[in-house]
């Protein structure tokens, strides 16, 4: 069985591990909320498996010990999408590095807020970290906002959910779910 993980996988992320379920794969799924993980495996109607990392991925500590557990028991990961708070700055490198270990080649989604879409913030040294690991496929979902009647608003998580998925679908190295563009236009 494939193993996937999803940090950020009970709450915004919440249909993107129920995918991954749905397709019959063990499912490692980051985050903090017991209530949350409950209902997310109460939502799980297929043959897949959810393994709840309960964890604060900012306690970097407890993110690797959990995260190895994790690897240890159901394999390496194939595919990780990981939505981290920039409050836990070092939690996507340590994510990838614990990954990377496993030798086998794993895709990693990185889903960005609007923010990182920025025009006057340049991002590449956070990028280029991520490729000093050798067995990481480093690609990034950024979200944005949507345009609606000359009004615009933030996506919704069902919008953010189908359109992580549609990036996952077409496997490009930079997917946009909604718009970054016009700058001005962002709510």
């Amino acid at each position: 069985m494939s193993h996937v993980l999803v940090a950020g996988g009970t709450g915004m992320l919440k249909d993107v591990s129920l995918y991954f379920a749905s397709h019959g794969m063990t499912v490692s799924v980051i985050g903090r909320n017991h209530r949350k993980f409950e209902e997310l495996i109460m939502s799980k109607e297929s043959s897949g498996f959810i393994n709840p990392v309960r964890v604060d991925y900012s306690d970097y500590e407890q993110l690797r010990l959990k995260l190895n557990n994790a690897v240890n028991i159901y394999g390496p990961v194939e595919t990780a999408v990981c939505w981290l708070h920039s409050t836990a700055p070092e939690a996507p490198h340590i994510i990838a590095e614990i990954l990377n270990e496993a030798n086998t080649p794993i895709k990693y989604f990185h889903v960005l807020g609007s923010a990182y879409a920025d025009p006057s913030v340049i991002n590449e040294d956070f990028e280029q970290l991520f490729y000093r690991f050798k067995n990481i496929n480093y690609k990034k979902i950024l979200l944005g906002f949507v345009i609606e009647d000359e009004k615009s608003r933030w996506l919704t998580n069902t919008e953010i959910s189908n359109g992580v998925i549609d990036a996952l679908k077409k496997d490009e190295d930079t997917f946009i779910v909604g718009k970054v563009e016009p700058w001005e236009k962002r709510p």
